[in-house]
This record gives structure tokens, sequence and C-alpha cells, in this order.
């Protein structure tokens, strides 16, 4: 079960940074859009893929704690 838990760590911790290092590429990005409307919604994606990173880790931090069972 242990190696369970940390394959399951790994992936959460890949998924949110590769979430961050997107973000960061978005950022990026829309400092070269011209159009408002559109930066506006680069810039929303851009907070929802942080909030995901952050919730991924704090679920990975969870998944270090619990007891894992699987079927």
């Amino acid at each position: 079960m242990q190696r369970a838990a940390r394959n399951i760590r790994k992936v959460l911790d890949s998924v949110a940074s590769n979430n961050e290092a997107t973000a960061i590429e978005v950022m990026r990005a829309v400092e070269q859009v011209p159009d408002e409307l559109l930066r506006q919604r680069l810039l929303k994606a851009i907070h929802h893929l942080n909030q995901d990173a952050a919730e991924l880790r704090a679920l990975r931090d969870e998944v270090t704690g619990a007891d894992i069972r699987l079927a």
C-alpha cells in the first residue's frame, strides 16, 4: 500500500507542477495580447490553474497522512 500512496502523491505533485508551469507560460503570453477581454479571460484561467495546483498539493498532503486502500 505504501507504494500506491507514494505513486499517487507523485502524480498529484506532477500535475500540480505542470499546472504552475503552464500558468507561468500563459502569463508571459498574456503580456503580448492586445485584446483586453481576452487578457481578462486568460488571467482568470491562470488563476484557476494556480488554484487547482494548490488544491492538488493539499490533496497530496492528505494522501501522505491517510491509509490508502485499493480494491
